[in-house]
Parts: C-alpha cells; structure tokens; sequence
C-alpha cells in the first residue's frame, strides 16, 4: 500500500522499493541485448503506482512497447515474486499501449515444402490457410504473410511472418508443434523454423527392396 514516506526520494521506504522495482525489471529485461539499465521515475497513489522507464541503446534494433510488454507481462505472470508485493499484469503500459490495445505479436516461420504442384496459387493459398488453422487452436490468428518464395529442383522455400493477437509470448516449442500439421501439404518437417527455433526430430534412414 502506498503511504507518504514513498513521495520523498530521500526515504528509506523509497530507496527500498526503488531498488527492489529496479531488480525485477532488469531480470525481465535482460533478455534484450540492447537493453542497458531500468530506472524509477517516481511512486504514485493508487495502491502503489510505478512510472519509470526502461532504457536500450539506440544504435541497434529495440523491441516495439507492445513487445516489451508483452515481455513484462509474460515474466509477471509466472508468479515467481522473490518480494513481499507482486506486479499486477493488466496495470503494465507504455507510450499509450496497454493489453486492450497490442500489436500482434510477429513470428517468423520458414519450411520448405516438396516437389511442389502446378497449381501454384492453389496450392499456397492452402499452406496458407493451413498454418492459420494449426494455430487457431493455441492462438487468435490475424494472419500469415508470405515474404519470400524459391523454388529449389521442384522443392518450394518458403519464408513468412505469422501475426498473432497474445498478451503474453507466443510458445515457440507449442508453435513449432502445431505447425508439424504441415505435413499434410507436403512439409519437409527438418526444414520447419519459427523464429530460428525447430523441431528436436530423430531421423533414422530407410531402405529396402521393391519387387
């Protein structure tokens, strides 16, 4: 609960807590590699309301507000408080974006599908709309964008981005594990990324003998 002693920076009380915020924001944003230090702006009434700011350098790419809540909120949610308050989700903003309003969070996804058909158009408006369907179940789907096609011997590479309505992190393993669905459409599975991460397979040789 806020009391008076949190409105002077010069208090114990202050000093404390401002610590304590300060330690929790650096561990969930560490993961960033242009992220440099978190600091803490001021304490407000309202149980107790934290403005700060997060700081990154700025001459390499920084996460979106929606991604560094995202980031906050999916820490947050895994209830592993070492302290005698907890960070409530839902009160997480920055720069006018909240979890009422979040982009869609981004994942890149590239395969490679084998000795694709004729039917070109066909054929990828069903990969297509597979990947959305393999998702729906984890996930509100916006869609999937297709940025780079090239055909290998009759074997099609196929690289996209998969938009997805979250508030917390996509699982990348759950991501990769509902897209092994793909195989109905032809989908070498050794070739299946999402965000550089693919599947733990193990792929044993076959051969024999037709007569």
């Amino acid at each position: 609960a806020y009391t008076e002693a949190l409105g002077s920076r010069a208090s114990g009380s202050y000093r404390e807590l401002e610590e304590e915020v300060r330690l929790m924001l650096t561990q969930m944003l560490s993961t960033y590699e242009t992220f440099l230090r978190a600091n803490v702006l001021e304490f407000m009434n309202g149980s107790v309301v934290v403005r700060g700011e997060a700081l990154f350098r700025g001459d390499a790419p920084v996460p979106t507000n929606s991604h560094l809540i995202r980031t906050i909120v999916t820490e947050a949610s895994r209830g592993r408080s070492i302290f005698s308050w907890q960070l409530e989700p839902r009160s997480v903003q920055s720069s006018g974006f909240s979890l009422e309003n979040l982009d869609p969070e981004k994942l890149s996804v590239s395969l490679t599908v084998l000795q694709f058909g004729r039917s070109k158009t066909e054929s990828l408006e069903r990969l297509i709309s597979k990947v959305t369907w393999s998702l729906s179940a984890l996930y509100r789907v916006r869609n999937f964008t297709v940025t780079r096609l090239r055909n290998r011997s009759g074997d099609l590479e196929i690289a996209g981005d998969v938009y997805l309505d979250t508030i917390i992190h996509a699982d990348v393993a759950e991501v990769l594990q509902a897209l092994t669905a793909l195989t109905t459409c032809s989908v070498d599975l050794t070739s299946l990324s999402v965000e550089g991460a693919r599947l733990h397979l193990q792929v044993y040789p076959v051969s024999f003998l037709i007569t």
